[in-house]
């Protein structure tokens, strides 16, 4: 464990260490672009230098970001900036991560049903992978049949039903929402009906044959084949805390499920919103029937942060609805009582693969709400930093965009600012729109670097506890998957090292 521990530490401090310099930067709000000049403030003068228009701008862009190759020649010190936050993401650290295969190292790989119905492709990836781990988990341990796993955050259930309905496992998911729950079982007897026909496409489709038009009874099929029964598949709407008891859950939900002393918990859960992860990892230690953890969590800005009181609008008012702290959980970490503030939470949550690989700038929209802050500052300074616009739908231009957010805000100051001043404005910010989209991609560059410190201290908590069978495992495609990180723990001793 020590040695974990200490490796961790060492990581942690070195990530901290180059975040230092740029909290306001990554704290900074892009509606006050414009109004607190960005970019003058955070860019380092070197870096502003070597950019003065908008063709530099451009081509800066395609050098620096849009190419697979970064040319170091024409944009030195941005691609000194860049390489050098990218030293420090988790991707460049494998000692940090372990693989399935490693993690596994005597489980043969069962063959993933690619079953992309009754869900999107993105959740289908997910699904097939989270299922599958899960399983090889709880099948590593030898006691397969002690188990029962607890899905967290249940949702609609697309993750619940396919490890009841493909491994067979007894599952209780859990989710706060009663909707979720009801929408959950909805989904999981439609899905049900069709299991049969579903998983022998998959099958052929696994084996290179193309499957005939679904409706068309096809010649394979074993029509004796029985539709799976899902009594091994039960919700329940419980907000989880610390205080939950899921043996009683279980018990309550799967009254043949043995109790005496030989019941074994593995606790999952898909994309965990927000403190959901961090309580999961909670009540992991807290139970001592949880013998397995496998989280994959995501919405890091709903994180409640035990040292941070940087919060804005309505998220103030979620967050102070959680009775526990998300973060940080090490002790490490708390300690030098490390913070992260709520728009490098928000920052954290974005995905530079995602964005690098489709090569999308901002929408829009960001633009003229730095613009909006602009009139707000001129018209209502009282409203600086106050005013919520929210999405803004189908707009034209940005006269259009200042009308739909007068009408919105119900705002008469906003909607009596003539279209010759709108204009005006327009023009004397064009330039900036390109800055803004460049500032933009910088900033997004730490995204991987402030989503490893939350990641790090998960798995750091786990090792100061004592958990030396715990991992961090880079599951998904991040590209399909933005949030694509899982933790996984294991408490029994004869599990793979």
């Amino acid at each position: 464990m020590a040695k974990g521990v200490t490796q961790l530490e060492k990581r942690l401090d070195a990530l901290l260490l180059y975040i230092q310099p740029h909290w306001d930067f990554l704290n900074c709000h892009m509606v006050n672009y414009l109004t607190d000049q960005h970019w003058s403030r955070f860019i380092p003068e070197a870096m502003r230098k070597e950019i003065n228009s908008k063709k530099d701008l451009e081509l800066a862009i395609e050098n620096l970001f849009w190419q697979k190759k970064r040319s170091t020649t024409e944009f030195p010190e941005w691609a000194r900036f860049l390489t050098k936050g990218e030293h420090e993401r988790l991707s460049e650290h494998p000692e940090l991560l372990t693989t399935v295969d490693q993690l596994i190292e005597e489980q043969e790989n069962a063959t993933q049903l690619n079953i992309r119905e009754f869900m999107s492709a993105k959740k289908c990836h997910e699904v097939e992978l989270a299922a599958a781990l899960v399983d090889n988990l709880i099948q590593s341990t030898g006691h397969q049949q002690d188990f029962c796993i607890v899905d967290a955050g249940d949702g609609k259930g697309y993750l619940s039903s396919r490890m009841a309905l493909q491994y067979g496992h007894r599952v209780l998911g859990i989710d706060a929402n009663a909707a979720n729950t009801e929408n959950a079982l909805n989904r999981n007897r439609k899905l049900q009906r069709a299991w049969n026909g579903l998983t022998e496409r998959a099958e052929l489709q696994s084996q290179g044959i193309t499957p005939k038009r679904r409706g068309k009874k096809s010649p394979t099929r074993n029509t004796a084949k029985s539709v799976p029964v899902l009594e091994n598949y039960k919700t329940t709407a419980r907000f989880i805390s610390t205080e939950i008891d899921f043996g009683n859950l279980i018990a309550e939900h799967f009254p043949t499920v043995p109790l005496a002393g030989n019941l074994s918990i593995c606790l999952t859960g898909l994309h965990t919103c927000g403190n959901l992860a961090a309580t999961c990892l909670q009540v992991f230690h807290a139970q001592p029937d949880c013998q397995i953890l496998c989280n994959i969590g995501c919405c890091y800005h709903l994180l409640k942060e035990r040292y941070s009181q940087q919060e804005f609008f309505g998220n103030k008012a979620l967050m102070d609805m959680q009775t526990d702290f998300g973060f940080p959980l090490s002790q490490y970490l708390q300690k030098r009582q490390i913070q992260l503030g709520r728009n490098a939470r928000m920052l954290a949550a974005q995905s530079i693969e995602r964005t690098l690989d489709a090569k999308e700038l901002p929408n829009v929209t960001l633009y003229y709400r730095a613009l909006l802050e602009v009139l707000v500052c001129r018209y209502a300074p009282h409203l600086k930093n106050q005013l919520q616009v929210g999405k803004v739908r189908k707009f034209e231009n940005f006269q259009d965009y200042i009308q739909k957010c007068a009408k919105k805000l119900d705002a008469s100051w906003l909607a009596a600012i003539d279209v010759a001043e709108l204009q005006s404005l327009l023009q004397e910010y064009a330039l900036d729109k390109h800055f803004l989209d460049m500032f933009y991609l910088i900033r997004m560059s730490f995204a991987p670097l402030l989503e490893s410190l939350i990641l790090l201290d998960r798995l750091l908590y786990l090792k100061e506890l004592g958990y030396n069978h715990s991992y961090l495992i880079d599951l998904f495609d991040p590209v399909i998957s933005p949030r694509h990180f899982a933790i996984v723990a294991l408490k029994t001793s004869h599990s793979q090292a």
